[in-house]
């Protein structure tokens, strides 16, 4: 079992990864509350600071805080769904596309969902949460994470959807950019999240 699974990591004082791909997941220093997103350097910085803490063997109280984004509200949701699905990517992905989903349908100007088509991309809609077991509460408006400007200007998805001519090309443009986002938050991003979220 040892040659199949990597244990020695766990056993390492101070170790918080709990998930390094396809999504970088942490374990925050707070019990409860919201998850956090920030870029790799930043996050460097913070393990950099977090370790030197754990050396002195101070209690690792944090002074530094990485420059972040709080994920509440319907970034919860998305953050705490995905964290659900650490394991296995190919849910991950669709789960980020079920955002893209949403977000059109309460943000995005298309005129297609102008249409009788309406139902069926709400059906699809529906079909996606019931089989992903995945919902928003609330009074949700934000569905995909959001990314620092620099990486993806959150205008070239509502661009995307707008000029789509057909639901069939509506749901490939939601499905590329969600692709696109998620690959950007795979390669630039790290989550640190709550104890709630693991400790289950």
């Amino acid at each position: 079992m040892a040659d199949i699974i990597d244990l020695s990591s766990r056993l390492k004082p101070g170790v918080n990864l709990i998930t390094a791909h396809p999504l970088e997941f942490r374990k925050g220093e707070w019990l409860a509350g919201s998850a956090i997103v920030c870029t790799r350097s930043e996050s460097d910085k913070f393990e950099s600071h977090r370790q030197r803490l754990i050396q002195s063997q101070d209690k690792p109280y944090m002074s530094l805080v990485p420059n972040h984004i709080t994920l509440d509200g319907g970034y919860h949701f998305t953050v705490a769904a995905l964290f659900r699905f650490r394991e296995e990517e190919p849910l991950m992905r669709r789960l980020y596309r079920l955002a893209g989903l949403m977000e059109c349908a309460t943000k995005a100007p298309s005129p297609i969902l102008r249409t009788d088509l309406v139902r069926r991309f709400f059906k699809i809609i529906n079909e996606e949460k019931m089989d992903l077991n995945v919902s928003w509460r609330g009074n949700v408006r934000n569905f995909l994470l959001p990314l620092f400007p620099n990486d993806y200007n959150p205008n070239v998805f509502l661009n995307a959807i707008e000029s789509a001519d057909s639901l069939k090309e509506l749901l490939l443009r939601i499905e590329e950019e969600t692709g696109k986002q998620f690959d950007l938050l795979a390669g630039n991003y790290v989550f640190y999240v709550p104890e709630s979220f693991y400790a289950r």
